[in-house]
Formats: C-alpha cells, structure tokens, sequence
C-alpha cells in the first residue's frame, strides 16, 4: 500500500494539502506582524491580541496557536506601572543634589556654575556688548534694500515656477483623479455584484423555507433574513446605484475587514457554502423560482456565470496593474486570460432569451455548466500547467548571487495566469506566469535536452520592471529574459519558525 502523502512545513507535517497552505499563510500573517510590532512589548501585545480574539479566524493552525500563546506570555509579562510621587507631576524628574554640599540648603547640579560655564557666561556678556554689525542689503540709514539683483533673481524664479505648474499641475493632478476614480469603479462593482448575489440567494432561501420546510411567509422571510446575516454585511436590500463613493468604499472595507473580499476577489463564508449545499440538495440552488427547470433556470444559470466572470475579470485587471502595465495593457490581458478560460466571455454582453439559451448549451458543452450550476475551476494551478510556488523561494536574475524571498499567491485564472506576491525586508514584488505560449518555441537545456517555453513572465519589484518567458527547468523555473536564460526561481521546500 503507497504511502499517504505528507505536507512538511517547519516543524510540522499536515496531512492535507489545505492544511498546509493555513500554515504557510498563517506563518506570512505571523512574519508581517513580527516585522510591523515588537510583541516583547506588552502594551503591542495587548492590542494584537485583542484583534485575533474579535477575530478568532485569522489563525487556523498551530503556528497560529503557537503566535497566540507568545502574546499571551509577553502580556503577562507586563509589570504593574509605578505611581508617581506625591504632589509631583508623572513627568516630573528631581534633580540630583550636588554631593560636595552637605548641610543646609542642597542646590541642584544643574543651577551651580561650573568654571566652564562661567567662562560660557563671560563670553555671552562680551557679546551682548559689542555694537551690532550692518547686514548685507541695508542701507547707511538702517533701512532695508528692496529693489536689489539677489531680489530681482529671486522674482524671476517665483514667476517662472508659477507658469510652469499652471500648464503642467492640472495634467498631474488629472492622472491622479484618474487612478482614484478607476479604484472607485472597481469598488462599485464589486459591491454591486456582491449586494446582487445576496438579493439571488435571499430569494432562494425564502423559497426553501416556505415551500420545502413549511414556514409560513413572516417565518421565512426572517429564516432567510438570518441565514444572509452570515456575510460579514447584509446588503441584500440595498440599493447600490444610489450609493456615494463614500459609503461605497465605507461598505467595501467593512467587506475587506470581515474577510469576504481578499485580494479584490470575494471569499464566500463557510456558513454561506454549507447553506448553498443544502440549497442544492433541495433542488433549488442557482433558481430564483419555485426550483423549476426551463427558461428560469437558464436565465439564472446564465446570471451565476456574468457575475462569475465580471468578478474573475476585475481581479485581473487590478494584478496586471501592479506589475507596473497600463489600464488599457491590463485590460488587454484580462481579456485574454477570460477568453483561454472561458471561450466566451458574456459578461458585458445585453442578451434577449435566445441569446441566453445559446450561452447556456455552449458552456454545457464546455463543461463549465451542469445541472443549472456553475463548474468551479480547479484550485491547483499544476492542473493546468501552471506553476504552484512553495511558500518560501529563491530568485537568482542574470546570474546574479540568488535572493530569498518569502512568497504566496495572490491570484490564479485557471488555464490562463497566475500571481504571486513576494517579500523580503520591507521589500514587496509581484509575480506572473501567463500559459500563453503556442508550444513552438523550444530551449536548449544541455546537448541532449531542450524543453517548450510555456508563455509570458512578468516581475515588478520597486523600480525593477522584468519582462520575458518561462520554462520547466528540471526542478527550477527557468526565466528567459532578453535572450539569456540564466534567470531562475528555485523552490525551497522547508521553513522554520
């Protein structure tokens, strides 16, 4: 019998793969938060401490308990603060007496003249004596010179600065409302996408409640009032059209805090999955009517399948902008990875009953729709020739000395790309790894060795943009950047804590 797989990180083993991805994110939140706080220091401790019990999700594994009971310890290490002496301010320090005095008065150290300080005070007294001197630009009579060259100079430069930032400052500051309204949009969508897909499933519950379970309408109303109540916030009555772009971003923070949204992709609530399962076992999952087939069905299969793709699309285009590429690049490549996933990409699409009945048979026949429900993607990259990172690599560009980073992803479009973030001392980079490639394009490893390039690299760290291609490099993912195929990442497959 084949042994059963074990996933080793530090000093423990997992035996599921699941498991052993919570460690390696448990041990990032741990390092960020090492990096950012000295948890020796009670006072840092209490608040972090704090914020993992009003969030007793955040860990899931036992370096997280292990983080926990360090807290606990350097909490407890804390000593009771000495109170201040009486009639004397928290703040207030005493002076140290002067030990040659020994009867009467004691004079503090810091009112006795010393023999260089009263050598200090002759000096001062010299100086408040001597008649002032006449500064550079004034006049015989004491008065200041206006009207001089330095002034003149001076002026000129003033007046050019100003009519240089009125024709350039306006561009500027253009390119920054550009961004601020770009990030805007992509808040306001995802909002309504996640207040649209609440509004569906209250729907379905209310269905299941009053016409599976019996619950009268009240009854069912609030059943599915409570299970909707699961999401970190309930917008299912919400209308997200008259919304400002204040109380959008207001709702998206309060969405990023309580963990449904991670990375500008949502994160559904295990509570929520369950219910949906339930839905599905009654035959009512992805129908907002009685659980009938026909045309209702695949108009909310067709509806599932828009808000799938708008969500997968503007993720996307935000991992793209951070490897430094413009919003029309970005969007180009978005394109392309919905299009090597998809094959039709709908969700910008006005489409009557036939057109959705069309889409519906094409993605049953891509397999991505079945039983009115839409086929989730894989989660393992490998599945479709992509790389999977180990939590910790090390990147050697140009043959240069190889840098250790630690590393996670951040986004993953099945059959198409796949991001990774990576950091090391205050330094933060972005990773990508397109399946682009026609398998045409060969690299010669050694004399008896040449492997396919795989599709298109992408690296921003700071200021150091890399563009080029990668390949299967034995146990390595070999970089070709500018024709040199020197570049690598290696994997490292331990961490200690």
């Amino acid at each position: 019998m084949a042994e059963k797989k074990k996933y080793k990180l530090g000093d423990y083993e997992f035996d599921t793969e699941q498991e052993y991805r919570e460690a390696a994110i448990d041990l990032k939140r741990i390092k960020e938060l090492m990096a950012k706080y000295d948890v020796s220091n009670p006072d840092q401790a209490r608040r972090i401490l704090a914020t993992i019990q009003a969030h007793p999700e955040s860990f899931r594994s036992p370096y997280g308990r292990k983080f926990v009971d360090k807290l606990e310890k350097s909490v407890g290490r804390q000593n009771t603060p000495v109170p201040p002496a009486p009639n004397m301010a928290p703040n207030q320090i005493e002076q140290p007496l002067n030990r040659s005095t020994q009867t009467g008065n004691a004079v503090p150290y810091s009112e006795q003249n010393t023999p260089a300080e009263k050598s200090k005070k002759t000096k001062e007294k010299h100086t408040r004596e001597k008649p002032a001197r006449k500064k550079k630009g004034e006049s015989a009579s004491g008065g200041i010179q206006i009207f001089t060259v330095r002034n003149f100079i001076i002026g000129i430069i003033i007046i050019a600065g100003i009519v240089i930032f009125s024709i350039y400052g306006p561009k500027l500051f253009s390119f920054d409302n550009d961004n601020v309204n770009h990030n805007s949009d992509i808040k306001r969508t995802m909002i309504t996408s996640y207040a649209k897909n609440q509004a569906e499933l209250k729907a379905q519950l209310y269905t299941y409640y009053y016409n599976v379970v019996g619950r009268t309408e009240e009854e069912a109303k609030k059943d599915a009032e409570t299970e909707i109540g699961k999401y970190a916030l309930n917008l299912s009555d919400t209308s997200v059209s008259s919304m400002t772009d204040s109380e959008i971003t207001d709702a998206y923070d309060k969405l990023v805090e309580g963990g449904d949204i991670q990375n500008n992709s949502f994160v559904e609530p295990a509570e929520i999955s369950a219910i949906k399962e339930k839905l599905a076992a009654a035959g009512i999952s992805g129908n907002t009517a009685n659980g009938a087939d026909g045309e209702t069905a695949v108009t909310a299969a067709v509806s599932n399948m828009m808000l799938y793709q708008e969500r997968i699309y503007y993720s996307l285009c935000h991992n793209y902008e951070l490897l430094d590429f413009s919003q029309e690049d970005s969007k180009a490549f978005a394109n392309d990875d919905m299009t090597a996933m998809f094959g039709n990409v709908i969700f910008q699409q006005n489409m009557n009953d036939e057109d959705k009945q069309s889409n519906f048979e094409f993605f049953q026949k891509r397999g991505l729709i079945k039983d009115n429900k839409i086929v989730r993607f894989s989660t393992d990259p490998t599945a479709y020739n992509l790389p999977e990172l180990t939590p910790a690599i090390e990147l050697t560009l140009k043959k240069e000395k190889a840098k250790a980073y630690q590393c996670s992803m951040i986004n993953y479009a099945p059959a198409a790309s796949v991001f990774y973030e990576f950091h090391a001392n205050g330094e933060t980079g972005y990773l990508c790894f397109r399946n682009n490639s026609n398998q045409t394009k060969y690299v010669q490893l050694d004399a008896d060795t040449s492997v396919t390039v795989q599709g298109d690299f992408f690296m921003a760290n700071g200021s150091e943009i890399v563009r080029g291609e990668w390949f299967y490099n034995k146990q390595d993912i070999g970089l070709l950047i500018d024709g040199d195929q020197s570049s690598k990442i290696s994997y490292v497959h331990d961490l200690t804590y």
